[in-house]
């Protein structure tokens, strides 16, 4: 599920949100949650538990987004193994290169080849779910810190009010282990490609849970628990998804065009736009003072001729 236009709509609100002083929105009604969580559940871990619900019911709100987005990140990833023989090609450009001209046209052609076959190295990437998410974080914080009711919570021995650094390595792993589950299926040559990337995500995660409190980090935790889940189907699903690839996907033989420099970039974008024409009109001044320079230096008597005419007068 991708709405057209939903993740700027709502990176505007964010930003009102912040702006405003209305980022914390959510704590009250979370507060309260948490509450009525320990009425219900009781025991020492009520709160704990009351935080893995809240995760599932957000994890289930965003099931929709979070399950395109993996879907369409498995299909790039079989789109860009078809294209591989290409890729192949361009890397052996690099290596040949000898002029800077030649090391320019194989670092963008590989670019080129990935356009001409509307593959995104964005892998599908949908960061409406991170956005959405940005509250329930904000809030989830601001409930534990401020409730004297919450303040003391704990679950199973980890304070929720405090840094858990047990918590955030376990983040941390499970969020590498479900990086790893989403390379299984990808051919080697892809996997080297995606490995850094891939570890962004749990470095970044171990990062964030470990400066903030158990409670976030037991958000997180839950969710990465979830993610493994859903990537698991994916790999379930891969053969059926690489089959619909090969079944609708038209490759686009351009890697000898891209290395010879026959294909030219257009602007998608407002902004691509914008530069563009910016550069179009930064040209049109360089050739129209070179022009005028090299009448000067053609004519240099009708400069004279002027200032002369001028002295006279």
């Amino acid at each position: 599920m991708k709405i057209k236009g939903l993740t700027p709509i709502l990176l505007i609100l964010l930003v009102i949100l912040f702006v405003t002083g209305h980022g914390y929105f959510l704590e009250g009604p979370l507060t309260n949650f948490m509450h009525m969580s320990e009425n219900w559940i009781g025991g020492a871990n009520a709160v704990g538990w009351s935080i893995i619900i809240l995760t599932f019911v957000v994890r289930l709100v965003l099931l929709p987004f979070m399950v395109h987005q993996q879907r369409a990140a498995t299909i790039q990833q079989e789109k860009m193994r078809l294209l591989q023989p290409q890729m192949t090609k361009i890397q052996e450009a690099q290596k040949n290169a000898q002029t800077q001209e030649e090391k320019m046209l194989a670092s963008q052609a590989m670019m080129a080849v990935y356009r001409e076959n509307g593959v995104s190295l964005l892998g599908g990437m949908n960061f409406t779910v991170l956005i959405i998410q940005w509250p329930v974080f904000m809030g989830l914080y601001a409930a534990i810190k401020n409730s004297h009711d919450l303040v003391n919570a704990s679950f199973f021995g980890i304070k929720l009010a405090t840094q858990s650094p047990v918590l955030a390595i376990a983040t941390a792993v499970v969020y590498g282990l479900q990086a790893y589950l989403s390379m299984v299926g990808v051919p080697a040559e892809q996997k080297k490609q995606m490995q850094s990337m891939m570890m962004i995500m749990p470095i970044m995660m171990l990062f964030m849970t470990w400066v903030t409190n158990g409670g976030i980090a037991l958000y997180f935790f839950v969710g990465a628990l979830v993610m493994i889940i859903q990537t698991l189907i994916i790999i379930v699903w891969r053969p059926r998804l690489r089959q619909h690839v090969a079944d609708t996907f038209e490759v686009k033989d351009v890697v000898d065009d891209a290395l010879s420099g026959k294909l030219q970039s257009e602007p998608t974008g407002p902004f691509a736009q914008a530069m563009k024409a910016a550069q179009a009109q930064q040209d049109a001044q360089a050739r129209k003072d070179i022009t005028d320079d090299a009448s000067e230096n053609t004519h240099p008597e009708s400069k004279g001729g002027r200032n002369a005419g001028k002295q006279k007068r």
